[in-house]
Parts: C-alpha cells; structure tokens; sequence
C-alpha cells in the first residue's frame, strides 16, 4: 500500500481512531463530495449493517470526533479467467475465488492533510490478513472501482497495489472497474 513506509500511518494511528459505524457520529456533517456516499452513511449504512449486508468502519478524529472516512466490508468471491490462475500460480479447478470486498470507501474533503484514502485501505487489508488469521479463507481484497462520479478513480486502487479483474463478465460493466489485490503478493 502506498505511503505505508513513509510514517504517515503512525501518525495517523497518533490522532484518530477506527471504530465500527454508529449513529452517535456526526454522520450528517460527513461530505466527501459526492453525494450518493454522502447519502450512504447517513441513510444506508445502519440498514447493511444491522442486516448483515455490510460492516462498515469509520475513521474518526480522536480531539474532533469528526468522520474523517469510512469504508465498508463484505464478503466476495469473484472470478479469475484462465490466463489470471496461471499468472497466479493458481492451480484450481474452478475459476471463483474467496475474498474481502471494500463495497464503499470515502474520505472528508474536509481533511486533506494526509493520504486518509491509502491509510483506509491498509486498514481494510487488516481485517482481510485477520480472516486469513481466524483461518478463513480470503485470498483476495476486492473493490469495484466506482468510475461514475470519477472516471479515474480506478487509478487510486492502481496506485496501491490493486490490478484490474480479466474475466469477461467483469470487463463488461460500465459505472465500475473490478480491481483485486492479492493478499499473498506481500
């Protein structure tokens, strides 16, 4: 993940805290600029977590309480196409893989001082390495790269280690990029 070895992330961890999504935040004041995750957080988020839909994170500012960024997990397997397995080394009948999907991830326009997206990513890498740790399966993390707001916003995922998923179904879909991670590319 980028800036990882750069200290930033230590100082971050000095001034802010991840917790699980709670409507005692100030969710409403949340804006990161693009309305439908904005909308998300505050009239979603509690629906997906309360129905097992979603966990979602949230990083807040420790002196604040401000919502620096959020993210939100879910459970994923997607599909690798032939040429993926081998490039992989993947040596598996079936084309479905286990993974962590970050089905939402925003931060703050508000708080630009340091990289809070890169810094909400490693932490979504955390819990996929837990899972790993629980001994549940999770080979990947996953991310369907939204491009309708942002049609770049697929180089962000990119820039921290993410590669866009081959398999034909994938290709075709036209308001995101399906990008993987892999866990054991560390």
């Amino acid at each position: 993940m980028k800036y990882r070895l750069t200290g930033e992330y230590e100082t971050i961890i000095e001034h802010t805290s991840i917790v699980n999504f709670s409507k005692e935040y100030k969710l409403e004041e949340f804006d990161c600029g693009v309305e439908d995750y904005n909308t998300f957080l505050i009239n979603d988020a509690e629906y997906y977590v309360e129905n097992g839909i979603s966990s979602v994170h949230l990083l807040i500012h420790n002196d604040t309480n401000d919502i620096i960024g959020y993210f939100a997990l879910l459970t994923d397997a997607f599909l690798l196409d032939k040429n993926e397995k081998t490039s992989l080394e993947l040596h598996i009948p079936f084309s479905s893989v286990p993974a962590l999907k970050i089905g939402k991830l925003a931060t703050s326009k508000n708080h630009k001082e340091y990289h809070y997206g890169c810094y909400l990513l490693w932490m979504a890498l955390g819990f996929a390495r837990e899972l790993e740790e629980l001994g549940i399966a999770c080979r990947f993390l996953t991310v369907d790269a939204d491009i309708e707001y942002n049609p770049d916003n697929y180089k962000f995922y990119e820039a921290n280690g993410f590669v866009i998923n081959q398999h034909k179904s994938l290709l075709q879909r036209k308001n995101f990029v399906s990008m993987r991670y892999d866990l054991f590319s560390d």
